[in-house]
């Protein structure tokens, strides 16, 4: 019995030998419903080049699926990197991958690690942004047990059983921060200092190098006491209005944590801000701090490479549900990207 040739291939499915031919090569595209068609017709004709079609349609990939679970929709840095981790988990080449994103709308890190167990239990892999709590630790040790890796993203976390941290070198974001501030005020005065909530490790360790930077460099600078803006538009709105009424000689911003639309709405409300010239820095691009730079109401945004980082995230997850890192806590570089008004648009 002759071997099955392209020309039955194409037969069997309904489609031009040429479409085949394209299906086979990679070079040109083809809707993947028909790729899928002629990948079935030459199973079924038992020609011989089956397996070369399943691979390029990615079908001898385990299919998995990855969770993660963010901070609340609402901020727009994690709308926007919700679906670039969809996209991203859709795109991998190492797993036939599914993405289940949810958001956070509650601040308890109790909830946090309930709803991280019963997304770890729908996943084969999970990443969370969260405060560093025992709650967390312990589901993430449970997870640990029933074969689960989680990941920390944006914020790292103590828990010894976490399968990695994806994110930036946070210390080196807050002496950057500190060195532009430094560097850019016009004359020595006041500093305020925002956290989101100092359970945040990367809060924390920004803010630590931030003080050790103006004291080793900088003295002449007085850094205020750290205020906590509970990750909360409102709040950080409140603070600074009264931050810009009460501290006469306030040179620069450091908004370390969550809260900057807030921050935005105080200073261009506020009639003095302009003419202090306060230089600002803030963390992350988004719609609102990408105009504050164009503004310039915010002088430089420290942030992630938020593609890339969705990129490595899901390779990071699709690598630890195929093979058995053991007690091996991956830490990939992410790059920290520095955003004035002359590149932002690169990176939104």
């Amino acid at each position: 019995m002759p071997r099955p040739t392209i020309a039955d291939v194409a037969k069997a499915a309904d489609v031009s030998v040429s479409t085949v031919d394209r299906v086979l090569s990679g070079r040109h595209p083809v809707r993947q419903a028909t790729a899928e068609r002629v990948q079935r017709a030459a199973e079924a004709v038992g020609y011989h080049l089956a397996g070369t079609i399943r691979h390029r349609l990615g079908q001898d990939r385990p299919a998995r699926t990855l969770g993660f679970l963010l901070q609340q929709r609402q901020q727009s840095l994690y709308e926007m990197l919700g679906a670039d981790l969809q996209e991203a988990t859709a795109a991998s080449k190492t797993i036939r991958g599914q993405a289940v994103v949810r958001f956070r709308d509650y601040q308890e890190e109790e909830v946090a690690a309930e709803r991280l167990l019963q997304l770890g239990r729908e996943c084969n892999a999970v990443a969370v942004v969260a405060a560093d709590h025992p709650k967390v630790t312990q589901a993430i040790d449970i997870l640990h047990e029933e074969g689960v890796p989680v990941f920390a993203l944006i914020s790292d976390l103590t828990a010894v059983n976490r399968a990695g941290y994806v994110g930036l070198d946070n210390w080196t974001v807050g002496g950057t921060a500190a060195w532009f501030i430094s560097n850019m005020c016009r004359k020595s005065g006041q500093i305020g200092v925002y956290v989101g909530s100092h359970r945040f490790q990367s809060q924390d360790a920004s803010e630590m190098r931030f003080r050790s930077y103006f004291r080793e460099r900088a003295p002449e600078f007085q850094l205020l006491d750290s205020v906590s803006t509970f990750e909360d538009a409102h709040n950080a709105y409140e603070i600074t209005l009264d931050l810009l009424r009460r501290a006469r000689d306030l040179v620069g911003i450091y908004v370390a944590g969550g809260g900057i639309t807030g921050v935005i709405r105080a200073l261009r409300e506020d009639p003095s801000a302009l003419s202090r010239n306060l230089v600002v820095i803030g963390r992350e691009v988004t719609p609102d701090t990408q105009k504050a730079l164009f503004d310039g109401v915010i002088k430089v945004v420290l942030t992630h490479p938020r593609r890339l980082l969705a990129d490595t995230l899901v390779e990071v997850m699709a690598q630890s549900t195929i093979s058995n890192q053991g007690s091996r806590i991956v830490h990939p570089a992410i790059p920290l990207v520095i955003c004035t008004p002359e590149d932002v648009h690169l990176y939104t």
